[in-house]
């Protein structure tokens, strides 16, 4: 994965000042600070009022798979060090939204609430629909006509009217990055990392469902008598020399020229091996569609078998 993102580990069980140490001894450069919204280089410990009894753990912008291990090392040192979560902590991140466009952040938004129960299913039930006050649902928003006409991100973003969604669009103004808080607090480092990299799948397939191209409508223009004829051949599949001569009773030559009429009335026509003709959409070959979409599309199988056991799991203990 090459886009970048930020992290923020919610957590208790241990003070300020051990996480530090912690995350020290496995040389991580990290700070402990009073809370504030900065974007710094390095890892910070800042006080968290929503936490019970904890802190939150801020990385600085992490990239690729170098960003995913020092979020591995990161989560696995508070936990060896004692540290937990809690029913009040959450997992939040960050991906930078440079290059994305209404359309993306539209796309990204709907698709998640399209796919918000399945995304439910592996998340504790304190996480689900808008059972979590800091982490509600986006389904509402998604079906918004406000939200669906909006032609700027500040629209988008006064439509949504708060951070505390599931996907949220305020972080965008102030960091210009969409956030993601529905994830229950971890310090497992698999939870951690694979869900990075579900996100990241996640964002890749919805901007390429806007960004795919559209097949532009083939062209026919109305022709009578013989070059009508043909023209509605066209219409039926690839035409060959051989169909024209065997058709009209043209010399090869004559079929090339009928060939030449057609194009200059506007059909897009080309010619592979001097002998087979293809109608084309305005220029190019119509794109494939693309699969039906769903929740697992652009993601890697072993992401979807990690989150089908984890549902499983959570369904079995419900």
């Amino acid at each position: 994965m090459e886009r970048k993102f930020g992290a923020e580990l919610e957590m208790t069980g241990i003070t300020r000042e051990q996480a530090v140490s912690a995350l020290r001894s496995v040389n991580i450069n990290v700070r402990d600070e009073i809370y504030n919204h900065q974007t710094r280089d390095y890892w910070k410990i800042v006080p968290d009022g929503s936490v019970s009894g904890g802190f939150e753990v801020v990385s600085p912008i992490l990239e690729g798979e170098a960003g995913l291990e020092q979020l591995r090392i990161v989560a696995t040192a508070l936990d060896d060090m004692g540290g937990s979560v809690n029913r009040s902590c959450g997992y939040h991140v960050h991906f930078d939204a440079a290059g994305m466009d209404v359309a993306h952040i539209r796309s990204i938004v709907t698709r998640y609430a399209a796919f918000e129960a399945e995304i439910d299913a592996f998340m504790p039930a304190s996480r689900r629909g808008s059972e979590n006050t800091f982490c509600r649902s986006v389904v509402a928003l998604s079906r918004n006509d406000r939200f669906r006409n909006a032609t700027s991100m500040s629209e988008l973003i006064t439509v949504q009217g708060g951070r505390y969604f599931k996907v949220n669009l305020q972080s965008f103004h102030r960091h210009g990055t969409v956030e993601f808080r529905q994830h229950s607090g971890t310090l497992n480092a698999a939870k951690a990392v694979n869900w990075v990299r579900f996100l990241d799948a996640f964002i890749t397939e919805s901007i390429a469902r806007v960004d795919a191209p559209v097949a532009a409508p083939v062209r026919i223009p109305a022709l009578r008598g013989v070059l009508g004829q043909l023209a509605d051949l066209f219409r039926q599949g690839d035409v060959t020399l051989d169909m024209m001569v065997e058709r009209f009773g043209w010399q090869p030559h004559s079929a090339r020229a009928a060939v030449t009429r057609l194009r200059k009335a506007g059909m897009v026509i080309s010619c592979r091996d001097g002998n087979v003709y293809t109608l084309r959409a305005e220029g190019q070959a119509a794109p494939a569609a693309r699969q039906e979409d769903s929740l697992w599309a652009g993601i890697a199988d072993f992401l979807r078998t990690f989150y089908h056991h984890r549902a499983a799991v959570l369904s079995a203990a419900a």
